[in-house]
């Protein structure tokens, strides 16, 4: 028999921190739509880190940004389940509590990432301000 001690890691299925069904985004050139987006489903669990790889063009933005609530001219069909709560089609402000305090994305363009005409202290203070409720003195010494 043997002395070994195994280490396991349970993993929770049966509540993902983000579950994606039948997500479908559509944009509309004239008068029809056109799926960029066509029936995604996915889960993320907590500690789970998700990578979206793809082409250009397969819809690898349109998905991240649908997620987000960031798409103001699109059609969004189906279930985006953060925490258990469905945020698909939430109003602009109920999405801010929700961006950049506990749901995040990295753009792939860098140039979108930070504005090169401000200081990034202050691009970081912004944030801090807008999702922790914290005052500007307090944010410098987070930040540092």
């Amino acid at each position: 028999m043997s002395s070994r001690k195994y280490n396991y890691r349970v993993i929770e299925l049966s509540n993902p921190l983000l579950e994606i069904k039948n997500l479908k985004t559509s944009f509309r050139i004239g008068e029809e739509y056109y799926a960029a987006v066509d029936d995604v489903s996915l889960n993320v669990n907590k500690n789970e880190v998700l990578a979206i790889v793809g082409e250009s063009g397969s819809g690898k933005s349109a998905l991240a940004f649908s997620v987000m609530g960031l798409h103001n001219r699109a059609k969004i069909e189906g279930d985006i389940n953060f925490k258990g709560r469905n945020i698909a089609n939430l109003p602009f402000k109920e999405m801010n509590k929700f961006r950049g305090k506990e749901l995040s994305m990295i753009f792939q363009d860098p140039l979108t990432a930070l504005n090169p005409l401000m200081e990034v202290g202050r691009q970081i203070d912004e944030v801090l301000t807008l999702h922790n409720k914290i005052c500007r003195n307090r944010n410098v010494k987070t930040i540092l």
